[in-house]
Order: structure tokens, then C-alpha cells, then sequence
């Protein structure tokens, strides 16, 4: 193992924060690539058989974001692991949809996990996770994949995970998009925290047919600034508190 790298897609903070958990139980020094920039995703990047690279991103509505997510990168039969966060629903197909990505750019997928996290949505729905069954499961996916990368028989065997294809279809538009409140101070950090730059600079107003609803504007705004005020919006956090709140899915994890 030459070099480990964690590549995140992680507009709340999410997936960043499980796959740098991930690589900081593997123990060894890893450099990062933060692909909420879209400079970023619009760089080419090559990794080598001798590296291996934690793949993250979250779920929306069980798909992977719909902007062409991880298409820059490219591997050289490298081993990858796949990790996808979600809202305590379901992942759906967002895993296999990784994975298959991962090994269409050329890497070996050797793991993957689906870990927890609060809703995009609801402060209240996947909270105060990791928990402590999480950091175990974070624990034993890094033995993992050491021991895994020290045997080497990766190469001879492929990655079965959840999901199937088809996918389950592309989620409409969210009919709602945050916008400014009462407590915006019109700084701007929102629109430099939008990872697909729907926020206009000088109205602050977001373009709803831009806007991918991960409320990287909302949850990243000091002052509050940022909100949603409609009715459906409200029917659907209702919704979702009513059916998931005091739901406790467990992470899981695929090996070889």
C-alpha cells in the first residue's frame, strides 16, 4: 500500500466524516479530495494499483447525486472501498450504483459499507450517529481492508453488494430550495458552500433547477440564514419523523 486516499462527495459533512474515520483506524497517513468543489470534480485524477482509495458519497432518495459524481477519476486496477451515507430509510440502489462507477473508472472495489447519518432533512431522523456500534463496524472495515491489501488475493475475486439494475429511477426535483431568511447577513459562505453553484451571488437566491436539495447552504450557515418555508417541504419532514425517527438501522459492511 503505497498511499491511501479518502475522495468524498459530503455536502453536510456526512460521508467525510465516516470515510476520514475509516481511514484514521486504518492507521496510516492519507491525504483527502474534496469533491464539493466543482473545480474538483472537473479535474482529472489517476490513482495507481499501489494506492487505494475510500470512495464516499451520500444517498439521495437510494441513488448516488446526480451530477456525474466520480467521472474525473481513473484507476489503474486500484483497490477501492465503496462507502454511501444515508438518512436511516434505505440506500436502495446508491451502493451497487457506487460500486459499479468505481469499477467502470478502473478500480477493484475490495469493500463497501452503507453507514447512518442524520437526515439531509430532519436534525431528529439518523441522529447522534456514528454510535458506538458504528465506530465498531468503522473499526473492523479497516482491519479489513489492511488484511485484505496484505494477502493480496483481491485481485482474484469480485465485490457483491445490495442493490439492483436497473436502478431505481432518478428522484424528481425537490419542489422546494433554500433560501434566505430574516436572519441573512448576505456574506456569501452559501454560495461558496453550494457544491453546483445554484446560489446566485448577488441575490443570494437559490435556482431551484439547479438546486440538488443537499442543504450544504442550510446546515453550513452560522446565522441560520439559510431556510425552507413551504408546505410541502414541512408535510415531508413530518413524514419522515413520523416513520424513521425512532427507527435504529445498523451500518453494514461487504467483503470479498
Amino acid at each position: 500500500m503505497k498511499k491511501v486516499s479518502v475522495v468524498y462527495f459530503s455536502p453536510t459533512g456526512n460521508s467525510k466524516k465516516y470515510g476520514f474515520a475509516v481511514a484514521e483506524a486504518m492507521q496510516e497517513p492519507f491525504e483527502s479530495f474534496d469533491f464539493n468543489k466543482r473545480e474538483m470534480r472537473e479535474k482529472e485524477f489517476c490513482f495507481s494499483h499501489e494506492d487505494v482509495v475510500l470512495l464516499c458519497a451520500p444517498v439521495y432518495a437510494g441513488r448516488l447525486p446526480d451530477i456525474g459524481l466520480f467521472e474525473n477519476i481513473k484507476g489503474e486496477n486500484t483497490p477501492a472501498v465503496c462507502i454511501v451515507t444515508y438518512g436511516n430509510r434505505d440506500y436502495d440502489d446508491a451502493l451497487l450504483e457506487l460500486k459499479n462507477v468505481c469499477e467502470k473508472r478502473g478500480f477493484h472495489a475490495i469493500g463497501a459499507a452503507a453507514f447512518i447519518a442524520e437526515h439531509t432533512f430532519s436534525e431528529f431522523v439518523g441522529a447522534d450517529r456514528p454510535n458506538e456500534e458504528d465506530e465498531m463496524k468503522i473499526e473492523e472495515l479497516a482491519k479489513y481492508i489492511k488484511r485484505c491489501l496484505k494477502e493480496d488475493k483481491w485481485r482474484e475475486k469480485a465485490l457483491a453488494v445490495k442493490g439492483s439494475y436497473p436502478y431505481t429511477c432518478m428522484p424528481k426535483k425537490m419542489p422546494f430550495a433554500p433560501q434566505p431568511n430574516a436572519r441573512c447577513c448576505r456574506c456569501g459562505s452559501c454560495v461558496r458552500k453550494c457544491p453546483v453553484g445554484a446560489i446566485d451571488g448577488k441575490t443570494i437566491l437559490t435556482d431551484k433547477e439547479k438546486c440538488i436539495a443537499c442543504f450544504a447552504c442550510v446546515k453550513g450557515c452560522t446565522r441560520k440564514g439559510r431556510s425552507v418555508d413551504q408546505p410541502q417541504y414541512y408535510a415531508l419532514c413530518e413524514k419522515l419523523e413520523k416513520n424513521l425517527r425512532d427507527v435504529q438501522r445498523e451500518a453494514e459492511l461487504f467483503f470479498l
